[in-house]
């Protein structure tokens, strides 16, 4: 977190405080029972400390760019690439609670920009008022999953 504080706009003290925010973070999911043991503790940190520290430069009104990539080898910060896996498994796991169907739905409608008539004919559905109310339930459903497990949420964020 220091290195990556410290390479944007930070300095040690800044990510002394901000890791100390993230902690209390932590500690406070673990004692309200939010904090799923099958998340590693630093992704659920670094990504913590990494939002803190967004959130301070807003406030502060810096214009900072933070790149995601660190262009030098020797200063490469492997938390990103722990963030990233962790949003795969996440969206993988969200994935197999919303189910295939609902996930392919919702990426043609969303992503590809496909109209109802389009995914009639893909996905095989009776007519363009059925894609409609099925992508609406899948949309609730994918709400409904990110309610309940709010770190899926923050993960995804």
């Amino acid at each position: 977190m220091k290195a990556y504080i410290c390479s944007h706009s930070g300095n040690e003290d800044d990510a002394l405080d901000i890791f100390q925010d993230a902690m209390v973070a932590l500690c406070k999911q673990i004692k309200t029972g939010k904090f799923d043991t099958r998340y590693e503790i630093a992704g659920f940190l670094f990504s913590v400390s990494r939002n803190l520290w967004i959130n301070k430069i807003k406030k502060n009104n810096r214009n900072v760019l933070m790149p995601e990539i660190i262009e030098k080898a020797e200063e490469y910060d492997y938390s990103d690439d722990i963030i990233t896996v962790e949003k795969e498994r996440v969206l993988k796991e969200l994935i197999s609670k919303l189910g295939e169907k609902c996930f392919q739905l919702l990426q043609f409608s969303i992503y590809k920009d496909y109209s109802g008539a389009e995914i009639c004919d893909i996905m095989g559905f009776t007519s363009i008022d059925a894609v409609k109310t099925q992508k609406y339930k899948c949309k609730q459903k994918l709400l409904n999953l990110l309610e309940l497990n709010p770190v899926y949420k923050e993960v995804i964020e």
